[in-house]
């Protein structure tokens, strides 16, 4: 597949074969030690940086707003009108970046901030504030990153007339060797970790959920290797009918889907306050967004709090950046900037902020009217099956639910094998059909062997991994922001160093 492993294409084929083996060859032999250095690892990463990624996650809202606001909005990310509709650039964008992890969490993190809040509020109630650290964690930062990141890059693709490699960002005079090797190796170890995480805990939701639903509870234990398969497969054939044909179809049905379970909850469901709840929970995020994000003043919670919570997701959504963020630029053809900004920042953010707004609501009404304890929403696997069982709708909202699941995690795979491809096939925006079965299979591979060697303990140990890889991303990330910054301020169009 690769000509020469000493090209710097080879050597990052090298890099991430070894890794991988290295990996799992630990957690084969010495998982006790291997487990106990990625906790040290990862605890003592957040708590010396973690005051370094909430400075990054604020100045990446501001970079991204200032460059809306700025002459430069205007300017238009390749020739023509825009390679996608509005409702599929957005679709995509969710279903890549988010939307397994909103199925997650839904119900399970706005409860957890009901019954344990991070601090006082002096002018929010108990559910409004666990609201607004939802909000907090899943809103204009995450989103920031995700969107600098892809402005970067198509820039780069669609004005520069460059090529996708994470590496070619990179000055002129720092692409060396090995250096090209090393970034883009970085960028191949996160995109993979990152969605072995993500198909390791999706399909564990969508297999609780299953076995619980129909009472068969062995298949939460055995039927995880046969679903990572199919999982695998179907994305696969996905990726290979491309963007247009594949993954925006599938991206498009999500959406769709995705919808109308918010509005059947949101009609239906036992809190009937969520539109006055969204806006009152959003006027309180504004209003505490700068010093929250600064952890500054009134808004500061605990170091643990921050440890567990704000800076290990900050360091998640850093590692995800590089992949999301190319994804991202690579559907944005024939956008402005303007519109870039405003589709990857605030239409996504909105849009996942009435989504908690709707399922944490309707979890603390049950909560204070007794029908369910706060116990009973405490797992991120069955949380959202509970909150349904309560409603007469049940078996629609789990049958839709299900289907989400199932195809959130096709579309966060088959994007990842796209953008992996594009890395193997010299930052293509069209890759070649065989490096798209060779990372499908490559993927579902990994994901079987951590679910094989390790389980649930792996399956933890490969967040861990990736919170680690996020250290040398967000420091990449710094100086791809910077040179991208004084290239614009420059008026400087191509990458000539």
């Amino acid at each position: 597949m690769f000509k020469s492993l000493a090209t710097p294409k080879g050597q990052t084929f090298t890099l991430t074969l070894l890794f991988v083996g290295v990996f799992l060859g630990a957690a084969v032999f010495i998982p006790d030690k291997f487990r106990a250095a990625l906790s040290k690892g990862t605890t003592l990463t957040l708590d010396y940086f973690g005051g370094f990624y909430l400075v990054l996650g604020l100045g990446a809202v501001l970079v991204m707003l200032l460059v809306a606001l700025l002459p430069v909005g205007r300017v238009r990310l390749g020739a023509g009108k825009p390679e996608y509709s509005l409702l599929s650039w957005i679709a995509m964008l969710y279903s890549t970046g988010m939307g397994a992890g909103l199925l997650l969490r839904a119900v399970q993190e706005p409860v957890y901030y009901f019954t344990n809040p991070p601090r006082a509020s002096s002018y929010l109630d108990a559910s409004d504030f666990a609201l607004q650290y939802t909000f907090f964690h899943w809103g204009l930062t995450p989103w920031a990153f995700y969107g600098l990141f892809g402005l970067i890059v198509a820039t780069h693709l669609y004005i520069n007339k460059g090529d996708i490699l994470v590496s070619q960002l990179l000055p002129v005079r720092l692409r060396q060797s090995f250096t090209v090797a090393a970034v883009d190796f970085l960028a191949t170890i996160a995109t993979l970790l990152g969605v072995v995480a993500a198909v390791g805990l999706g399909s564990r939701q969508l297999l609780v959920s299953v076995s619980t639903w129909a009472g068969m509870e062995r298949f939460a234990n055995d039927g995880g290797f046969l679903l990572v398969m199919i999982v695998g497969a179907l994305a696969t054939v996905s990726a290979l009918f491309g963007v247009k044909a594949g993954i925006r179809v599938l991206s498009d049905a999500n959406i769709a889907m995705a919808t109308v379970l918010l509005l059947l909850t949101w009609t239906m469901g036992v809190d009937a306050d969520a539109v006055q709840t969204f806006f009152r929970v959003l006027w309180g995020y504004v209003r505490e967004f700068v010093p929250m994000s600064l952890n500054w003043g009134k808004t500061s919670v605990s170091r643990a709090f921050l440890t567990d919570w704000t800076f290990f997701y900050w360091a998640f959504w850093l590692a995800w950046a590089p992949f999301t963020g190319i994804f991202i630029a690579r559907i944005s053809k024939g956008r402005t900037i303007r519109e870039f900004v405003a589709g990857t920042l605030l239409v996504p953010a909105l849009g996942t902020f009435l989504w908690f707004t709707v399922f944490g609501s309707n979890a603390f009404a049950l909560i204070e009217t007794g029908r369910l304890n706060a116990s009973d929403l405490d797992s991120i696997y069955s949380a959202l099956y509970r909150l349904f069982n309560e409603f007469a709708f049940k078996d629609v909202a789990n049958g839709i639910s299900l289907f989400l699941i199932f195809t959130f995690l096709i579309t966060s795979v088959d994007s990842a094998i796209f953008v992996l491809s594009m890395f193997s096939d010299r930052g293509k925006p069209e890759p070649q059909k065989r490096f798209r079965i060779f990372w499908g299979i490559s993927i579902v591979l990994v994901t079987l062997a951590v679910k094989a060697v390790g389980r649930e303990q792996l399956l933890e140990s490969v967040s861990q991994l990736l919170i680690l890889v996020a250290l040398p991303i967000s420091l990449l990330f710094v100086g791809l922001v910077t040179y991208w910054i004084y290239r614009l301020l420059a008026g400087k169009r191509t990458s000539d160093g």
